[in-house]
């Protein structure tokens, strides 16, 4: 038994130090291993996503949708894409849809299959909105009288010097607020000839969602002096599916189509009008890639949550390829955020999610990539290897270039724009200042802030303990109650994982160790272990008496004993019967007792 248990002990022993071995030597392989460059292990990452993804769609999927983001990103399921065609012009077969049909079109095209029929379906969906207004304006620095002609018809209006309209002009046009000429829904697409007879003048169209205040400006205004004519026309369209607007489909179909070369100035105001009312659908990416207005740029980028990602419809993954999906000629900060975020959350098979995410965060973010992209019959020659530049048709300074494939649904351009940073609807931020969001490249500076500049506050109680001023924090931060530069930035701080600490298992290994001795040499520790008791046992100096005998308690310390009460029996109603005597001792005893007694009384 003895034996048994020696062993026991010295095996315990040896399995702890075992295991306190295999930690620190796990802690010397996290600090240890060769790391990777950043750039290598990003490519190596990318690289991995397009595997999986390959590997996920050797047999293709049953999902429409997966197959077309698929054909966009690696060239594959182009068969099962055109299966899905109805009528050899729409998709989903048994049933069409906008949105999808854009989408197929988009992906078809970039594998070169002709799909001018497919267009011309999409083309046929056009309707008119039945919730914009629209507003003829004329503005005169002077008062003047002007003729606006239409249907063959004439008609006179004046406008006083505060340019206030006098009357309406005709069927088509009435007073709208004394300050514009509404145009009925009846009249779009009529051409309305403006010339003002007194001044020179200028006309511009504006519209505005009925139950909204926001009025927007359709187009530049176009000028003329007196007696000189301009011409304005309201031509708006969305695309519909059963007797109404599609916004989803809308934004998709238009940019398509703009891709394609086709006019989508007529799409616009009503995928403007309606964003508000549609922000799970990201609308900022569409109309950024549409006009390249700089409010689209600075409200998309300020979407993006935690530096890390957008979701505007609990999807991070799509949605954020989305976002992205105007940049592929840019890199913002923004999108470098969102890049880092992407290959932290990547899954262990190198996929994000599920089939169509995938395929579309590698389509928007990481194009041109992968090693099965080549596999599609496409015969447009490659735009920047050609010496051309791959951009948005609004950043392009010279012509759009035909049989050249771009990224995306970038047009090839031969000579980019070299506007300023004021061209550009920015302005550049002096010293003390800094942007709201990324800057961006204009052609007199490299960084031109397309959001607005704002002063750099001192920022040391929070740099002070290591912390970063950011819109909300990330996972592995702590918010700190420090200042921030803006009243909405909050203090993170990174969170530190203190090192493990193994000061117990040391303390339980000399532990164990000191009993393993205790049990070999007890026979040895024995007289030891008597002689301490025995010194812990021992009674103090001056104290007699046996040990463990009480010591008398000193006189005045004697304790009075507490008088017991005596008992008091009540009498009873009865008889009480007599204490029996105690049985008689025999003549002798008597004789002795007395006898003593005799003699202590003397």
């Amino acid at each position: 038994m003895k034996r048994g248990l020696l062993l026991f002990s010295i095996m315990f022993v040896f399995v702890l130090f075992l295991t306190s071995f295999t930690i620190a030597a796990n802690e010397t392989n996290d600090t240890g291993d060769i790391v990777l460059d950043d750039e290598d292990e990003s490519k190596t990452q990318v690289e991995k996503a397009y595997d999986c993804l390959q590997d996920k769609v050797d047999e293709c999927s049953t999902s429409l949708e997966d197959n077309i983001f698929t054909l966009l990103a690696i060239k594959k399921c182009k068969s099962e894409v055109l299966d899905e065609m109805s009528n050899d012009e729409c998709w989903p077969k048994g049933g069409c849809k906008v949105k999808e049909t854009a989408q197929a079109i988009l992906a078809l095209d970039k594998a070169g299959t002709n799909t001018n029929e497919a267009e011309e379906w999409l083309i046929s969906r056009n309707q008119t909105p039945s919730n914009l207004v629209w507003l003829l304006q004329i503005d005169s620095s002077q008062a003047t009288t002007c003729t606006i002609k239409y249907r063959s018809e004439s008609h006179q209006i004046s406008i006083d010097k505060d340019k206030k309209i006098n009357s309406g002009a005709g069927a088509c046009l009435s007073l709208e607020k004394n300050w514009w000429l509404r145009i009925s829904s009846n009249c779009f697409g009529e051409e309305f000839e403006i010339q003002c007879h007194d001044s020179s003048f200028t006309s511009s169209l504006l519209f505005k969602k009925s139950t909204s205040p926001t009025y927007y400006v359709s187009s530049d205004p176009h000028e003329a002096s007196a007696e000189g004519t301009t011409t304005e026309k309201v031509f708006s369209v969305c695309f519909g599916e059963g007797g109404t607007c599609s916004y989803e489909g809308s934004l998709w179909a238009t940019l398509v189509l703009n891709y394609l070369g086709y006019d989508s100035s007529a799409y616009i105001p009503y995928l403007v009008t309606m964003a508000d009312e549609n922000q799970k659908f990201l609308p900022e990416s569409f109309l950024y890639s549409l006009t390249g207005l700089t409010p689209f740029r600075v409200d998309l980028l300020q979407r993006q949550e935690s530096n890390q990602f957008w979701e505007a419809d609990t999807h991070k993954f799509y949605d954020t390829a989305l976002a992205l999906y105007p940049f592929q000629d840019d890199a913002p900060q923004e999108k470098s955020n969102s890049m880092d975020w992407l290959l932290e959350v990547q899954g262990s098979d190198g996929c994000w999610g599920t089939i169509k995410e995938t395929a579309f965060l590698l389509h928007s973010i990481w194009p041109g990539e992968s090693r099965g992209a080549s596999q599609a019959s496409v015969t447009d020659d490659d735009c920047e290897e050609e010496g051309y530049y791959c951009m948005s048709q609004f950043s392009c300074e010279g012509e759009i270039l035909s049989g050249y494939s771009c990224a995306g649904v970038q047009k090839c351009c031969d000579i980019p724009s070299g506007d300023s940073c004021e061209e550009q609807g920015g302005e550049i931020c002096g010293i003390g200042d800094e942007c709201s969001i990324s800057t961006s490249e204009a052609g007199d500076t490299s960084e031109c802030c397309l959001g607005y500049c704002r002063e750099i506050v001192d920022q040391s109680d929070c740099a002070a303990y290591g912390g970063i001023c950011r819109n909300s924090c990330f996972d592995e931060e702590s918010e700190s109650s420090d200042e921030c530069t803006s009243l909405s930035d909050v203090c993170c701080i990174e969170q530190t994982t203190p090192e493990p600490s193994y000061w117990w298992v040391w303390l339980l290994l000399i532990l164990i160790i000191l009993l393993i001795l205790g049990i070999i040499f007890r026979d040895r520790l024995r007289p030891y272990w008597l002689r301490l008791k025995s010194m812990f046992g021992k009674p103090k100096p001056g104290e007699k008496g046996r040990p463990g005998q009480r010591p008398p308690m000193p006189s005045s310390r004697i304790p009075m004993r507490r008088p017991v009460p005596r008992r008091v029996i009540p009498p009873s109603q009865g008889h009480v019967p007599r204490k029996p005597s105690p049985p008689k001792k025999e003549a002798g005893e008597i004789d002795d007792v007395l006898k003593k007694l005799k003699d202590m009384g003397k």
